[in-house]
């Protein structure tokens, strides 16, 4: 069985490379579970941080935390071992799996849990004049997120809800969706920005300068030219949390936890067992993570295969069921994997 203190030769050889890359927390020890995730200020770093903790408190293992731009950074390290797992949207990952839209290869990887999701939209501040899409026409956006190119697909769908695409908007381009983005919101460098619901950046800055969160319009209409981006879902927020002053509707995304094809069975049943045996702890880590509870982790509604070695774990546990079990073949046929 191939641990991940074994598969480690070119770590110090990458470490420099990724640095250029904008990641951070480059771990090199040997008895470690890599976790990718995003920039702080983001739920995937919400929940990379709470899962490395949770490993490093109840394993042989230490959880390590590499923080970047976003998927397109931390996916391609998984193929020379520098990372291991990873947090990521359910889209973004089925993409990455099938290298389709903005990833030109596939990445071997599968899920090990499927997690409770995020509300996602575009917003504006307090003081911006602007009180719903109706209004950005024209107006300054970001674009491109290079390091985590499934952003720009998720910011088209908000903007084609609208009727609008880029060539409506003066769209300057971002390497990162986090990385600058507090000084773009506090200095107007930005009029509209895109960002998830319960992140750190959003608490912060509806404390200090107020900001709104945009409806979407959830007609069947608007909702048909977002799924001609990609398979977006509309749903519900009430108002409540920080920049929802109002009930509002938001896409909805799925978040999932995957791993490379190569990572130890070992190392995946510790990483689930973070999840699963110590549930509590590991949601009681932030409020956002509530919602990560263990009935959600194996689901029907999976659009990619999960992972052989989460595959096991999951039926030592007797959480995989005869429909889980048709439900996979039925993905892995699909993605060629049988």
């Amino acid at each position: 069985m191939t641990h991940p203190a074994f598969r480690t030769p070119l770590r110090g050889t990458i470490a420099a490379a990724a640095m250029a890359l904008g990641v951070t927390s480059l771990p090199v020890a040997a008895q470690d579970i890599v976790i990718g995730s995003n920039q702080p200020g983001s739920n995937f770093y919400t929940i990379g941080a709470a899962l490395s903790d949770v490993i490093s408190a109840n394993s042989d293992y230490t959880g390590r935390l590499v923080t970047s731009t976003g998927a397109g950074v931390w996916l391609p390290m998984m193929t020379s071992a520098e990372v291991d797992l990873g947090t990521v949207s359910h889209y973004e990952a089925y993409l990455a799996a099938r290298g389709e839209g903005p990833f030109t290869q596939p990445f071997d990887i599968g899920m090990i849990a499927a997690g409770s999701g995020l509300n996602v939209g575009l917003y504006v501040r307090e003081d911006s004049g602007i009180d719903s899409l109706d209004d950005i026409a024209g107006k300054r956006i970001g674009s491109g997120y290079a390091g985590s190119p499934a952003i720009d697909v998720f910011a088209r769908g908000e903007l084609a809800n609208a009727g609008l695409s880029y060539d409506d908007m003066d769209a300057q381009p971002r390497s990162t969706l986090y990385g600058g983005q507090r000084e773009d919101v506090t200095e107007n460098r930005l009029d509209v920005f895109y960002a998830s619901l319960g992140s750190g950046l959003i608490s912060e800055l509806d404390n200090t300068i107020g900001v709104r969160f945009l409806s979407l319009d959830p007609s069947d209409e608007a909702v048909e030219r977002m799924q001609e981006v990609y398979p977006a879902v509309v749903s519900k927020v009430e108002a409540g949390p920080p920049g929802v002053d109002e009930d509002i509707y938001m896409t909805f995304l799925p978040s999932y936890l995957v791993a490379y094809a190569t990572v130890s069975e070992e190392a995946i049943h510790t990483a689930l067992d973070a999840l699963v045996e110590h549930n509590e702890q590991f949601r009681n880590a932030n409020q956002a993570l509530g919602g990560w509870t263990t009935d959600r982790f194996v689901t029907t509604d999976a659009i990619m295969p999960y992972h052989p070695h989460a595959v096991s774990y999951y039926k030592a546990k007797g959480m995989w069921s005869d429909e889980m079990d048709a439900r996979q073949q039925e993905l892995l046929a699909e993605f060629g994997r049988n």
